[in-house]
């Protein structure tokens, strides 16, 4: 049994600290989920938890296949990814602006697709998550004992701790939606989409 493996006292304690601190730590899901808050409430910023959950369920399965190792081991695939998801979070952002000033309707524009579908997507290209998922959680795993188990452990604390986590974050976002409500609809789309548009420069800085 390997020291740092999930199967072990310490290990379990290690990774959940580094779950926490990777689920604390305000990334490209999370701003989405707070600008889906701030924007729509804590309904949108709910759908959006789900679909960051969805995104780190298929994560696991990829970490399952074996992918995850490829990923890690391809600067190209991993330089695609990231510019990918970069490219997305500007587009969205743009799309939330450009629509913030031609909305035809009282309750404001609606980012196309959803706040479920795009958060899955965000972060099925999140290079936080490609980080914690290729690199981080193969260092607990015990290659001579079953596999399963060990990624069903880990999945059970990414899943709680990244709901208590993420819940709070979208309540806190929500309620500032609330108070900066109505009239000022498109101005609060034009922050969030400002937001989304940020992370996306960001991320392709980052990986350039």
């Amino acid at each position: 049994m390997t020291a740092l493996s999930i199967l072990t006292f310490h290990g379990l304690l290690a990774f959940i600290a580094a779950e926490l601190v990777f689920s604390l730590t305000p990334g490209p899901t999370v701003m989405l989920i707070s600008a889906y808050g701030f924007r729509g409430g804590f309904r949108d910023a709910a759908a959006a938890i789900a679909g960051t959950q969805t995104g780190n369920t298929l994560w696991y399965l990829i970490c399952i296949a074996g992918l995850g190792a490829l990923v890690t081991a391809s600067p190209l695939f991993f330089h695609v990814l990231k510019l990918a998801g970069a490219a997305y979070l500007v587009w969205l952002g743009g799309s939330e602006i450009w629509a913030s000033f031609h909305a035809g309707d009282e309750h404001g524009p609606r980012l196309k697709g959803g706040p479920y579908r795009q958060a899955a997507l965000t972060q099925l290209s999140n290079p936080k998550a490609l980080l914690f998922f290729g690199a981080l959680v193969p260092q607990f795993l015990d290659i001579h004992a079953a596999l399963l188990p060990q990624y069903a452990v880990m999945f059970l604390v990414t899943f709680l701790g990244e709901s208590v986590i993420l819940t709070g974050y979208g309540w806190l976002a929500s309620h500032g939606g609330r108070i900066a409500s109505a009239q000022h609809a498109a101005w609060r789309a034009r922050i969030s989409g400002a937001v989304l548009v940020a992370l996306g420069v960001l991320a392709a800085l980052a990986g350039a």
